[in-house]
């Protein structure tokens, strides 16, 4: 034998059942509550991702002091290799609706290779020969 229900009865018994828990006596009240029940629902949440990440923070730390081996191949796992890398014309694409149609990766990367080698001369030492003499 099924027992079956109103919908609206039903809801109607859940509303009945929230006021007698939460003591509210006016519907005006009942907005109240639903703020407060979100902000505790969203303090509960947070807690719980701070606790998660300082439960994985322990776990890696352990893990490098165990086994340095297998806390590397984890974090390896973590963060898979490209499949689907855009072309060098999509690439090209997009920078161009950035920088304008005079864009051309070949020519930044030059000009890159010629600053970090202008770069590398600036901090090279620069040996000076120093002699003593006798005044």
């Amino acid at each position: 034998m099924e027992i079956r229900r109103d919908n609206g009865n039903v809801m109607n018994i859940k509303i009945t059942r929230l006021l007698k828990k939460y003591n509210i006596e006016k519907t005006e009240e009942l907005d109240q509550l639903t703020e407060e029940l979100k902000q505790k629902v969203s303090a509960k949440t947070q807690r719980l991702c701070r606790y998660r990440k300082r439960q994985n923070q322990y776990y890696q730390n352990k893990l490098f002091r165990t086994d340095c081996k297998l806390f590397y191949n984890r974090l390896r796992q973590i963060y898979p290799n490209v499949n689907n890398a855009p072309g060098r014309e999509e690439v090209e694409n997009f920078w161009r609706k950035i920088y304008g149609k005079n864009f051309n990766i070949m020519e930044r990367r030059a000009g890159y290779k010629t600053s970090t080698d202008k770069i590398q001369a600036w901090n090279e030492p620069q040996y000076v020969k120093k002699t003593l003499q006798k005044h």
